[in-house]
């Protein structure tokens, strides 16, 4: 259980004890979990403010809640990405810019961009199925991150913060929670929430490990952050426009 341990320490802020290295082997195969763990609390928060909270506030604090619970980690890594990626330059600069701790234009704007989208998702969602999306969304976003470190070459070599959870990848146990996520969300949502979600999760991964590959051929930790980031946003919106 050490792994697990050491995701929530590492990935939330949940009052675990600080964890002062970096994550290992196991840390990687706990991420959906950590993800569920956040979903629950997540859809708790909004459920006990929801009576008390004019609604368009409570879309905002619950977003803002989200952020606090993982000490905004993914949305770094989501700033960084856009800082590298989208800055037009060369795979090795992109990667260096990426590195930089200072946030950028790109970065500024793909974050408020991601945090209007959530906000106006759980709008639109109204009370349809408000709880269990909600506790899913974070489930999804962390088996894209997953996804993610398994399938593309890590880019940072072994001085990257990631490099010790990448020595348990392509293990089959991964692939497992996927299998399980899918028939989870088959068991807990609507049979249109089911397809709608899934269909809409698959095609993002897709899109995303396409443009990281074809961009500059790997993943990094900052990548993979915002791949969760993106896919729990992209997710949020499939199920408020299908309802």
């Amino acid at each position: 259980m050490k792994g697990l341990w050491e995701a929530i320490s590492f990935f939330t802020i949940i009052p675990l004890g600080k964890y002062e290295g970096r994550p290992g082997p196991s840390t990687l195969f706990w991420l959906p979990f950590v993800g569920g763990i956040l979903g629950l609390i997540w859809a708790s928060f909004d459920a006990l403010l929801s009576p008390l909270v004019p609604w368009r506030i409570l879309c905002i604090l619950d977003v803002l809640f989200l952020v606090a619970l993982t000490g905004g980690i993914h949305l770094d890594g989501l700033a960084d990405s856009a800082d590298g990626l989208l800055s037009h330059r060369g795979r090795d600069e992109a990667l260096r810019i990426m590195r930089d701790s200072r946030i950028g234009t790109w970065g500024v704007i793909a974050v408020i961009f991601t945090l209007s989208l959530k906000v106006a998702a759980l709008e639109e969602l109204g009370n349809w199925g408000r709880f269990r999306v909600l506790a899913l969304a974070p489930v999804y976003g962390r088996t894209a991150m997953l996804l993610g470190l398994n399938l593309l070459p890590y880019g940072r070599g072994e001085e990257g913060i990631a490099s010790g959870m990448l020595e348990s990848k392509r293990g089959i146990a991964h692939w497992l929670w996927l299998l399980a996520i899918v028939a989870g969300s088959f068991i807990i949502l609507r049979s249109r929430e089911f397809l709608v979600g899934n269909l809409v999760f698959g095609f993002t991964v897709m899109i995303l490990l396409r443009f990281y590959s074809s961009r500059v051929g790997c993943i990094t930790g900052d990548m993979a952050g915002a791949m969760g980031e993106i896919s729990e946003t992209v997710l949020l919106l499939a199920m408020a426009l299908s309802r």
